[in-house]
């Protein structure tokens, strides 16, 4: 950490505060949060984790009639589908990773723990590399991480002995209800049928004998060898959710420096040897990065290929004084990357995208049934969406765009791909990245939104309808406020009668049927109530026209949400009140579903309940970490911005708060922030204030919303700022000369820019912000490698115009060129290794200040990208946070590090 000081002691002004039970950061530390709940197919158990923000987690296991196991640092929950077993993960102790590393933690050994829910009783199994159950429950499969070889102390290396790395390691296969456990050895890979208990697995042995591919009846126990060849290996292999196909790729295991090494492609029908399957001579090939799928009825498998790769540089070692002058040595020590100026994508992003880009896998198809194989993607048209339809899938090429995604952002081109001929039919161009078209799963249209118009394509005729009527307002994103086209809102599920498909608009859902006319099924717009499809079937977009469908609801103006029953145009309420209420899963073979409810004061918790959503019971315990704790309460608040938006927010207030005198407030905000009025708080340390510990501690936190406009997004952010901190001041609540702000960094840009625009602020933090538009511009995003001109040009920043088009846009929206107007005392934070904004950024600020002498700060922390990481570092920014807005909002003395500023003393390792 570096703390950059501007040399200047400050004095605060006092403040009164109310009083409340403050938080102490080791209780939030411990606060458990409730993490990857799963659900058993039958519905009887569920699984989730208990994390701290710091600290060990705990695996655990309930059942729905009784029974609760725990698992000490369980992570990662599986379920058997009959809910007999859970399984979990378990990593190293956390201060054994921290003291490793990232990447050597990454290495440790991970165990599996097996918890037989009906006893509790537990088994561990050491350094397991993948481990799953078999369809019904009754068997689990596992395997176990290769012993390491010490080159130094083994034989000497037999130069024809295959790799280490492409060899085997043991695995073990346990059948459940017997006890019995079957040993395997040097196996590479396994997979198990989703519908059947069948397994199959890939064996590497050292001498390269018996390699092969094995089959498994897992009832009966029998196997079949599908292929097996000396010094060859499988490198991807794939099964049917029947068990009834099996499809892999195998190579030579010795081939020396194979620059791009070739794969054949095997498939096997039933329990008998495989086939080599031939593929058609177009310059792709199945590598080691070929992915294998088969869909859904077993009827086609998805085979991606790669296309010839030029050989990549070898830099050579000098070795003789000779190589001193060598051309070809010294030339092949170049570090050099030539920017073009017409080339596809920027350097620094075509280096982001290299090693995908490599791998890239270009779909085909093989038709089982008719033994013939189709391509479907290639380098004009790379991208297919794989999925479970009989004749057609999607297809998108963002080729054309690739130039402008440095300006404009991301589109794609769509397409219709016959998989029985690999026509490609052009549906829709330059489509954002929010509007991805619909394809029914009865292969008979597809529905898609872009530009402000809803379409319907008839895939029989090939005639495209473009949909009118609907809502007054349209289809598109009415929130949007972006120097771009609006996005739509989507697509619900395809009705299984064949009759449509569902659409929404801001708040109502819509059928547009196959004549292209549209029917609204419900009536929120004008309540403010926004109704939603709940998707409880993720395996499928269908649904049944002539069952309920079940429906969410959310109130956009008082932020009441709800559960409902759709039935044609009926809409019945099954639960609604003042909560959040968020849907989690459902068993796949039970009418049992798993809920959250939620509010300030209401911890999310898991709740059951069935199809009906009658009452809701609860599952988990974690809200009980409440009990002994002081809560506050939130509530909303409504104003006009000065432009005369209407606008909400969500004032959190501590504990027993009555009204009955102000308090010192800090501002939260980011963009729209209304909706996290029932929100329960994030218990955590990290790059955001904790409102559970600011408002314990006696603050009022106000959670504004912010409309913007293009090409002002600083002063319409002021413009709905001000009104509504001023509300909250009107109604009692804050008080007028102890009011702090903290943003992030699109937020940070914002309170940066706010305190060159008025003195309402005390006291305010701004983390990674944009300080310079102008100098941030041609900056470049270290995380994707993209310039930042799209995220002026039509992205967040919404300036809307090149910054040769429209130089005072980027110098009116720039807290630097406005810094002398500043008279409040600011905290500027930055991870130097940010990868989203330039960590210069911070540094202009703080040097335009400096040189003002204004009050400020700068805590750059290193190592750090855009969001900090390393917990002692958000332990240590949550601490002088709080210590910043306790000084000027509290009258609390000035921490030294303020004060005074902290001189640079180089840390070394603990020897």
């Amino acid at each position: 950490m570096r703390i950059w000081h501007p040399l200047a002691a400050l004095v605060g002004l006092a403040c009164a505060s109310a009083t409340a039970a403050p938080l102490s950061l080791q209780q939030i530390m411990n606060f458990e949060t409730l993490k990857d709940p799963v659900i058993a197919d039958n519905g009887q158990w569920v699984a989730y984790v208990a994390q701290p923000d710091r600290g060990e987690p705990r695996g655990l296991v309930r059942g729905l009639d009784g029974g609760l196991w725990q698992v000490e640092r369980g992570v990662e929950p599986q379920l058997s589908a009959n809910g007999a077993y859970a399984l979990f993960e378990r990593k190293a102790p956390l201060w054994k990773q921290e003291n490793a590393g990232k990447k050597k933690a990454a290495k440790m050994d991970v165990d599996r723990i097996l918890v037989n829910t009906a006893t509790g009783e537990q088994r561990v199994f050491e350094a397991v590399t993948k481990a799953d159950f078999s369809a019904d429950g009754r068997f689990l499969m596992l395997s176990f991480k290769a012993e390491e070889v010490d080159k130094e102390k083994g034989e000497e290396a037999d130069e024809a002995a295959i790799d280490a790395d492409k060899l085997g390691s043991r695995a073990l296969l346990l059948d459940l209800n017997s006890g019995t456990e079957l040993a395997l050895e040097s196996v590479t890979q396994f997979a198990l049928a989703r519908d059947a208990n069948v397994l199959v697995y890939a064996t590497s042995h050292q001498d390269g004998v018996a390699n092969g591919v094995t089959l498994r009846y897992l009832d009966t126990g029998q196997d079949t060898v599908l292929w097996q060849r000396q010094d060859w290996g499988a490198a991807t292999l794939a099964i049917s959710e029947s068990g009834g196909a099996v499809a892999f790729t195998t190579a030579y295991l010795k081939p020396g420096e194979a620059h791009q090494l070739i794969h054949e492609l095997w498939l096997s029908q039933g329990p008998r040897p495989a086939d080599a399957l031939p593929l058609p001579e177009d310059g792709m090939l199945v590598t080691e990065h070929s992915k294998l799928h088969f869909s859904r009825d077993g009827q086609r498998l998805f085979v991606g290929r790669q296309l010839p790769l030029p050989k990549e540089g070898v830099i050579r070692d000098l070795k003789t004084d000779g190589d001193l002058q060598d051309m070809e040595v010294l030339l092949s020590r170049v570090e050099l990357n030539v920017w073009h100026g017409d080339d596809p994508r920027i350097k620094t992003n075509e280096i982001n995208q290299y090693s995908k880009a490599r791998k890239h896998n270009y779909v085909g198809v093989w038709h089982l049934e008719d033994k013939r194989f189709v391509q479907l993607a290639d380098a004009r048209v790379p991208d297919v969406e794989v999925g479970d339809n009989a004749r057609y899938l999607l297809a998108s090429s963002d080729k054309p765009y690739l130039k402008m995604i440095s300006w404009a952002g991301f589109y794609k081109d769509w397409y219709l791909v016959d998989m029985d001929s690999g026509e490609r039919r052009l549906l829709v161009t330059q489509s954002g990245s929010n509007d991805q078209p619909s394809l029914s799963p009865l292969d008979d249209a597809v529905a898609w939104y872009v530009r402000g118009q809803l379409h319907q394509y008839d895939i029989a005729s090939g005639s495209t309808t473009q949909v009118a009527g609907g809502p007054k307002a349209g289809f598109a994103n009415e929130d949007h406020d972006y120097p771009s086209p609006a996005p739509g809102y989507g697509f619900g599920p395809w009705l299984s009668d064949g009759s449509g498909v569902l659409v929404y608009d801001k708040f109502d859902i819509w059928r547009l049927d196959g004549s292209g006319k549209l029917n609204a099924l419900t009536q929120g717009r004008a309540d403010n109530w926004q109704y939603r499809v709940i998707d409880t079937d993720e395996r499928s977009d269908l649904v049944d026209a002539a069952t309920p469908l079940l429906v969410h609801g959310y109130n956009d103006f008082d932020k009441r949400e709800g559960v409902y029953h759709l039935t044609g145009a009926s809409l019945k309420p099954a639960q609604q009140g003042e909560y959040k209420l968020s849907f989690v899963a459902k068993a796949e073979d039970a009418d049992t579903l798993l809920f959250k409810k939620q509010r300030y004061d209401l911890y999310p918790d898991l709740l059951v309940t069935g199809s009906q959503v009658k009452s809701l019971k609860p599952v988990s315990r974690l809200g009980d970490q409440l009990k002994e704790l002081e809560w506050g309460q939130a509530q909303l608040v409504h104003w006009r911005s000065n432009d005369g938006k209407p606008l909400s927010g969500v004032v959190i207030t501590p504990p027993g708060y009555k009204g009955d005198n102000p308090l010192p407030t800090l501002v939260y905000f980011y963009r729209f922030m209304s909706q996290r009025l029932h929100n329960f708080p994030q218990m955590a340390l990290n790059h955001r204030p904790n409102f559970a510990q600011y408002v314990n501690d006696g603050y009022a936190v106000f959670l504004p919303d912010i409309r913007f406009e293009v090409g002002h997004p600083g002063q319409s952010s002021l413009a709905s700022m001000l009104p509504g901190v001023q509300q909250v001041i009107d109604m009692g609540i804050a008080k007028q000369d102890a009011i702090g702000i903290q943003g992030h960094s699109w937020a940070g840009y914002q309170d940066a820019y706010l305190i060159t625009q008025t003195d309402l602020f005390a006291a305010a933090v701004s983390g990674a912000p944009v300080s310079n538009m102008t100098s941030a511009y041609g900056g470049i995003r270290l995380g994707t490698g993209l310039t930042r001109q799209f995220q002026y040009e039509s992205g967040q920043s919404r300036i809307g115009k090149t910054l040769m088009e429209a130089p005072h846009l980027y110098i009116e929206n720039s807290p630097i060129f406005h810094v002398d107007r500043i008279d409040t005392p600011l905290v500027i934070m930055f991870g130097d290794e940010d990868d989203a904004v330039p960590y210069p950024q911070g540094i202009e600020l703080y040097m335009a200040m400096r040189r003002a002498a204004k009050p400020v700060v700068m805590l750059q922390y290193e190592g750090e990208p855009h969001h900090l990481k390393k917990y002692p570092n958000k332990l240590d920014y949550s601490i002088k946070m709080k210590q910043f807005f306790d000084h000027y909002l509290k009258g609390a003395e000035a921490p030294k590090w303020w004060s005074e500023g902290v001189p640079y003393l180089k840390s070394k390792a603990e020897e």
